[in-house]
């Protein structure tokens, strides 16, 4: 075979032409993949975006089951300067981010919340001190909560022991990442400071860490997390003293099964009597004992240090601390609404505490038959208390 003979032309242009095939088979692959690739990421972001339009409807209608000055779609009725942990938020627009020493603080900020909707709440059952979880309506309900205050820097975070009140406060304070048009343009929807909830055991003092090795642990890694953490932390401390009303006997019952086994008047008497108790219950004045108490000497103290707080806890304890810081009666008390996750706002001076608005205006216009401030609803009649 001579390199210079017939031969070797004709297998020049064989070779030329195979390689134009494998280079052409080549690039069609490529585009193929490219295209599949661009249809995969194509489709990704068409169900990214159904799936956020399908948590916005589910947001907005939880916001729509709240009174009309604390819908955040909805115009504020106040035109005054909020001070956060570190930020300063001037209604009906945003100023620019300023971070003061906590010592410079002009106000505080305490937010009471209550937790979402849980199953049993779901069911209309008696609730009390069972630890039942939250209904996927109750996630949405926490969801819309932390929204609403996501303007707030909190400092510490009180809660009960029920799962159900933790579980509310760390989805609160989840944080979600959203990119949107223009491309690369970002949002956080949920916690504005980004800062990373870790629950530390033992409550405030830690009086209950003792006789469990595990639980010494994970409180001290809670401990040296909140102070070498590459990001920002907030503490959960838990407290029984925020635990719901023990209803007793009543609890895990609809109100028709106790009614068959109690009599109506007497279930009525329990639901609707200041201090009276159901068997081996708590009456609304043993709730309000302890959770004034824990408001007084734990929360208020750190308030006065200049923190920001955030209470999440249950119907009765925050009918009675909310009627505390009010002033009202025992009658009102009873009275009291509290809306599954709905922010009540209060700024704090150092002496005395006034309900604030914290949410961002639509507009500037000012609803006069609006509250000033975030209020729970006096209703009349039939009174909800499966809580």
């Amino acid at each position: 075979f001579s390199p210079h003979g017939p031969w070797a032309k004709s297998f020049g242009v064989v070779e030329f032409a195979w390689k134009a095939i494998c280079g052409r088979l080549t690039c069609l692959v490529i585009d193929r993949s490219r295209r599949a690739h661009t249809h995969t990421h194509t489709h990704a972001r068409e169900r990214e975006k159904g799936s956020r339009q399908a948590e916005e409807k589910s947001m907005a209608s939880v916001w729509k089951t709240w009174p009309a000055h604390v819908y955040p779609l909805r115009p504020c009725c106040c035109n005054t300067t909020l001070s956060t942990s570190r930020s300063s938020v001037t209604c009906p627009t945003a100023a620019a981010v300023v971070h003061p020493p906590l010592a410079t603080r002009p106000q505080t900020q305490l937010v009471l919340m209550r937790h979402g909707e849980s199953m049993w709440n779901d069911m209309k059952l008696f609730t009390g001190d069972v630890d039942i979880p939250l209904t996927e309506k109750g996630i949405m309900e926490a969801m819309a909560g932390g929204r609403a205050v996501k303007d707030i820097d909190f400092d510490i975070i009180f809660t009960s022991r029920l799962v159900r009140s933790k579980q509310t406060a760390l989805i609160a304070m989840s944080q979600e990442w959203v990119v949107g048009p223009p491309l690369f343009s970002s949002v956080w929807k949920q916690s504005r400071y980004k800062r990373v909830p870790v629950i530390v055991r033992g409550g405030f003092y830690g009086k209950g860490k003792t006789g469990d090795e595990n639980r010494l642990r994970l409180r001290d890694a809670a401990a040296k997390a909140l102070e070498h953490a590459s990001c920002l932390m907030v503490p959960v401390y838990a407290d029984p003293a925020l635990n719901e009303r023990c209803y007793g006997d009543l609890q895990g019952l609809s109100r028709e099964a106790a009614i068959r086994e109690f009599g109506e008047e007497t279930v009525r008497k329990w639901r609707r009597s200041y201090d009276t108790r159901p068997p081996n219950g708590e009456s609304l004045q043993d709730t309000a004992n302890r959770s004034i108490g824990f408001f007084k000497s734990i929360i208020v103290p750190r308030l006065e240090e200049g923190h920001n707080v955030l209470v999440v806890a249950h119907g009765n304890v925050l009918r009675c601390i909310i009627s505390h810081l009010a002033g009202l009666s025992e009658m009102e008390m009873l009275q009291l609404q509290v809306l599954t996750a709905l922010p009540y706002a209060y700024s704090f001076d150092g002496k005395l505490f006034a309900e604030c608005c914290i949410l961002h205006p639509a507009s500037n216009i000012c609803r006069s038959e609006s509250h000033s401030g975030i209020s729970s609803v006096l209703r009349k009649g039939e009174i909800d208390s499966l809580i």
